[in-house]
């Protein structure tokens, strides 16, 4: 199964009540740039832990002059061919972990995703505790179909910034700005890890739950009653599980909102998780965000918003743009934060 297509275009259908819960489409994937918050991954601040090489350990002054020149380029186009042969050149250099760093924000820029990933492997190898690079990777891992390894780097992320201490020589209020800035990415790639592992766990139960091609679906003397009943047990387990990843994803993605409130990204993964719970006002009030602010969502934001609109106001857009004043309303004033779940905001019935 593609997650790229699967998690990253969810285009909602159906002008009718006749069904709960509207199906969602793959659209294809948006560039990484699109998918992921954004990160400055300056490290001005040193709010992640890449230590200063020890500078009598450098074997070849040449090899620092090259790394002082890396530094200084900031076109990621111009800057990655002199990185890789960086790389080559000095394979034991005591600089790799800030060069990978580098690349993989380079990479992620030129929206080279294998690249970018290589990179950020390495980067980790070097320098485990780096706060930027632990955050993207999260959101790398789920788009290549493994949400486990993303909820042990998210969480590994959480960890190291609930420990950190500012550095008496920063300035107060930017390192705050930064903080709440990765807060926010590693709680969403919590968020998009969970998201994932949902619809891999939706998927499961739909194949259990289906008949086997060839099956006679035997129900006499020669049928085995344990093996008849385990692929119902089974379903429900699995669908279980799916439902309590779905409500951790919620939970994950509205704290990251808590945090930085404009990030459409998150916005627009908290709308396909509210679709998917049944909370259709919040999910509109999701993608109606997602549709204002910059960024690779704003024409899937808007058509899924109309869509789920029309679904729940009897095949009518009239209203819509109420709805679309107040949550301009709420992002100029700071207010981007999903709305509390009230009752009767979502329909009754499952999935």
């Amino acid at each position: 199964m593609n997650l790229r297509t699967l998690l990253i275009g969810l285009l909602l259908v159906g002008p009718g009540l006749t069904a709960l819960a509207p199906e969602c489409h793959g659209l294809g994937a948006a560039p990484p740039s699109a998918r992921a918050p954004q990160s400055s991954g300056s490290g001005k601040l040193r709010i992640y832990d890449v230590p200063e090489p020890v500078e009598e350990l450098a074997q070849d002054p040449a090899e620092r002059e090259e790394f002082l020149r890396l530094q200084q380029i900031g076109e990621p186009a111009q800057r990655t061919p002199l990185i890789e042969t960086f790389v080559q050149k000095y394979p034991e250099s005591k600089y790799l972990g800030r060069v990978h760093h580098m690349a993989t924000m380079d990479y992620r820029s030129l929206d080279q995703p294998e690249k970018m990933f290589d990179h950020g492997q390495k980067t980790l190898r070097h320098s485990p505790d780096n706060i930027p690079i632990l955050a993207l990777m999260a959101l790398a891992h789920s788009d290549r179909g493994d949400p486990d390894r993303s909820v042990q780097l998210a969480t590994r992320a959480l960890g190291l910034l609930q420990k950190i201490v500012r550095p008496a020589n920063t300035d107060q209020q930017q390192w705050e700005a930064e903080f709440r800035q990765y807060m926010a990415q590693s709680l969403a790639g919590l968020g998009h890890a969970y998201l994932v592992k949902y619809e891999l766990e939706r998927e499961a139960s739909k194949k259990v739950s289906a008949p086997e091609k060839g099956s006679s679906n035997p129900t006499g003397p020669e049928a085995d009653p344990a093996r008849s009943k385990s692929p119902s047990a089974a379903s429900t387990g699995s669908s279980r599980l799916a439902t309590l990843n779905l409500a951790r994803a919620y939970g994950y993605l509205t704290k990251s909102l808590n945090a930085e409130p404009r990030s459409q990204f998150v916005q627009f993964q908290l709308g396909v998780v509210s679709t998917r719970l049944r909370r259709f006002p919040q999910a509109m009030n999701a993608f109606a965000r997602a549709s204002l602010l910059e960024g690779g969502y704003r024409d899937i934001s808007r058509r899924n918003l109309e869509s789920l609109y029309r679904t729940t106001h009897q095949n009518s857009l009239d209203g819509l743009q109420d709805l679309l004043a107040q949550a301009r309303a709420d992002l100029a004033g700071g207010n981007g934060k999903p709305a509390p779940v009230t009752e009767g905001s979502a329909e009754p019935g499952s999935e």
